[in-house]
């Protein structure tokens, strides 16, 4: 009986989403802060006009966040586009270390303390972006730039 290591890797995935998620769902604004946020929520809202350039998926995505809750819970739940995007994010860049480590191995089968380490470095590389606070900070509220993170993450997952 061999050791199922594509399991693992997929288990430690969803491991580092799941912390990134907890993380951000903990500390998420349960309502608008003095930034562009509330903006953002206003926006999402009522599907308005923004300042430029404007973010017309960010708006539209916010709106299908905001349309099944209460009205005392919309800016919880634009917030939460940020939350989820920032968790997905997370993963990503766990997997892109993963990918990048493997390239950079010299055998074709790694032993054991090779797959480890290499999985480690990756739990390491994103939980540690995951706590940064710039990118910390823009994972708990409204802001475009958790969703931007997490498509330059799709296209440089998708590139490898």
């Amino acid at each position: 009986m061999t050791f199922n290591w594509k399991l693992t890797e997929r288990l430690v995935a969803l491991g580092v989403f799941v912390w990134a998620t907890v993380l951000y769902l903990l500390t998420v604004a349960p309502t608008a802060s003095f930034w562009d946020s509330g903006e953002f929520i206003a926006i999402a809202n009522r599907l308005q006009v923004s300042h430029p350039p404007g973010a017309p998926f960010y708006m539209l995505v916010g709106r299908l966040f905001s349309m099944f809750v209460p009205e005392a819970y919309v800016s919880l739940a634009v917030n939460l586009v940020s939350v989820f995007a920032s968790s997905l994010t997370i993963l990503l860049t766990h997997l892109i270390i993963v990918r990048i480590a493997r390239e950079w191995q010299s055998e074709d089968s790694p032993s054991t303390l090779e797959r480890i380490a290499i999985l480690a470095g990756g739990v390491i590389g994103a939980l540690t972006f995951a706590a940064t606070d710039s990118f910390w900070f823009t994972a708990v509220e409204s802001e475009v730039y958790a969703l931007s993170m997490f498509f330059t993450a799709i296209v440089v997952w998708l590139i490898m």
